[in-house]
């Protein structure tokens, strides 16, 4: 502003060539943000295509993976990329596309040109109907992109240096193992390692492998591990057993800013020098659950060792009077030969009195109580609380502590899809071609190539701070209506943005686009325009403010003016006020 108004002042002298340099770096600055806020938009489509194209679907694998680190304390996301017609070894569990399809063809043709699949063999068989089905195929469907794996949590390993699992910090390599036949492994890595591997079964190691008849394993499962070397930057493809590289050591792709492309999800990290392994809310309430077994076992085995027994003197009933009286039927007359004539039944029949049940014994509370205070959650979340007599007082105070622990997984989750979604977002940038980001977002995208460091520094994906948990529709509905009243009275707000922030807030499937026309006002101005217009029919007396809408006294006339203007006037026999004494 001010190198404005000095170019301002100094019309018709020659221009300062400082106040020139700075308003040409503001107009370029000013373009690239706007350049960039395009752009960030665009990487935002972007990555909502490539959310909603996973397969199996993203939100159910990161639920999933919630529920992992609940159960084994550490959960993992590994980020990669699809290229077209190439298969990868996370694949080898998945169902995919025809890529799949060509890699089991060219495996099969390969092991016929090698000898290996004789005349009349199943899988001769097999590769003339695929070949057959490809060639029928007009069209082939092939993925490529980002893509989100999610390994079980026991198949990733790590440097026994790491001294922080969530950052890997310390951690030289790191580990991915897979457990693939010799066929996933031909149709992967293109390489047939024969029978040169130690073989696998169910996960266990097999000390001498089984030897078929015909000289060959007849089970099989490798052991291949992908590893990522952080000190030479490398990533390293071998097999149990083999002698060799199943594919040549490379750096790894795609290229990541923090060299990892396995993220670790943890909650309940704790500082340990022995174990950078945090415990599982399975093993930390398992002495509690262990517990509340042993109790509730107590209670059963109690209530049926109270079931109704009797007793008799030995000798006094034999073996079918037994039988007679345990398995009676209802309103059964039974003859007993050990009870004489007039004898009263109790007399040699006597019901042995059970051992009382003392709830104390069996109580569990205690136990529910400390579960509840270790998984961050208390009674008033899982049930009425009258019976305790829990106040409002109390009840709140404990809603508090535990929103306090709900809220620190909370946070980090919000920072660890931050992480993952920072990266994927690198990917895009560095991966994806104009071509195919008009394609997925349309004629209006910006995407233009970017450096390293542009991309590392000026452009990345966040996740919103609490989004990542259920939305709170009561809460956002209270502070949209603190807010609206405000943003009405600031100009420049346009009102088809209030009318779909309002329409989304209240979760309403209107369509805002064929439902706002510009050139239309709104329907309290056509009512306030009809009512003048009425008015101005039924006037009565000329110039009557009443008769001109309800902003009519605006139009009447004001003290002082000339005749006939607007505003308040005095009749000849009244005194202005500012002339009264």
């Amino acid at each position: 502003a001010q190198a404005m108004s000095a170019m301002a002042m100094q019309q018709g002298m020659p221009p300062d060539p400082n106040a020139m340099a700075l308003m040409q770096d503001f107009q370029q600055g000013s373009q690239k943000r706007v350049m960039l806020d395009k752009v960030a938009k665009t990487l935002e489509l972007v990555f909502d295509h490539v959310i909603s194209e996973q397969q199996p679907n993203f939100k159910a694998q990161m639920k999933q993976l919630v529920r992992r680190v609940c159960v084994t304390g550490v959960g993992y996301v590994k980020i990669g990329f699809e290229r077209v017609t190439e298969r990868r070894p996370e694949d080898a569990e998945k169902i995919r596309d025809i890529t799949e399809q060509i890699a089991a063809v060219e495996r099969l043709t390969q092991d016929v040109e090698d000898g290996e699949i004789k005349e009349n063999e199943a899988n001769l068989e097999r590769l003339r109907l695929m070949m057959r089905d490809l060639s029928e195929k007009p069209e082939v469907m092939v993925r490529e992109g980002v893509v989100f794996d999610f390994p079980p949590s026991t198949s990733i390993i790590v440097d026994p240096k790491c001294r922080h699992l969530s950052s890997f910090l310390g951690a030289e390599w790191v580990a991915q193992e897979f457990m693939m036949s010799p066929d996933d492994i031909k149709e992967v890595y293109k390489v047939d390692i024969g029978n040169q591997y130690n073989s696998y079964k169910e996960g266990r190691n097999i000390a001498h492998p089984e030897i078929g008849g015909n000289g060959e394993k007849s089970d099989d499962r490798c052991c291949v591990w992908e590893v990522y070397s952080k000190k030479d930057r490398m990533k390293y493809v071998v097999v149990d057993g083999f002698h060799d590289f199943l594919i040549e050591p490379e750096s790894p792709w795609p290229e990541l800013e923090g060299f990892w492309p396995i993220f670790p999800l943890v909650f309940n990290e704790v500082e340990n020098e022995k174990c950078i392994f945090p415990q599982s809310d399975v093993s930390l309430i398992r002495p509690i659950q262990v517990e509340y077994n042993r109790a509730r076992e107590g209670l059963r085995e109690h209530r049926h060792a109270n079931r109704p027994a009797y007793a008799v003197p030995f000798g006094m009933m034999d073996e079918k009077d037994k039988i007679n009286l345990a398995e009676r039927p209802a309103h059964a007359i039974i003859e007993l030969r050990g009870l004489q004539p007039g004898q009263p039944v109790d007399a040699i029949l006597q019901h042995i009195k059970p051992v009382a049940i003392d709830p104390a014994l069996y109580d569990t509370s205690m136990l529910v109580d400390d579960t509840l205070r270790i998984l961050g959650s208390q009674e008033a979340n899982i049930g009425g609380t009258a019976a305790s007599g829990t106040t409002a007082t109390e009840v709140s105070v404990a809603e508090s502590s535990r929103m306090s622990a709900v809220g620190s997984n909370v946070d980090d989750l919000d920072e660890f899809l931050g992480l993952i979604c920072r990266a994927a977002g690198q990917v895009m940038l560095k991966e994806f071609s104009q071509e195919y980001v008009t394609k997925v977002v349309g004629p209006g995208s910006v995407w233009p190539q970017f450096t390293r460091e542009e991309i590392s520094e000026q452009l990345y994906l966040d996740i919103e701070a609490g989004s990542s948990g259920r939305p709170n529709k009561a809460q956002e509905l209270q502070n949209w209506e603190r807010m609206a009243p405000i943003l009405m009275q600031i100009p420049g707000i346009p009102p088809d943005f209030l009318a779909k922030e309002t329409f989304r807030r209240l979760d309403d499937r209107l369509d805002t686009t064929d439902l706002i026309v510009a050139t239309i006002p709104s329907i309290v101005a056509m009512n306030a325009n009809q009512k003048a217009m009425a008015g101005d029919a039924t006037a009565t007396t000329e110039g009557n403010p009443n008769a001109q809408g309800p902003e009519g006294a605006q139009n009447a006339p004001v003290q002082g003016a000339a005749p006939g203007a607007p505003g308040p006037q005095t009749t000849d026999n009244q005194t202005p006020p500012q002339m009264m004494a």
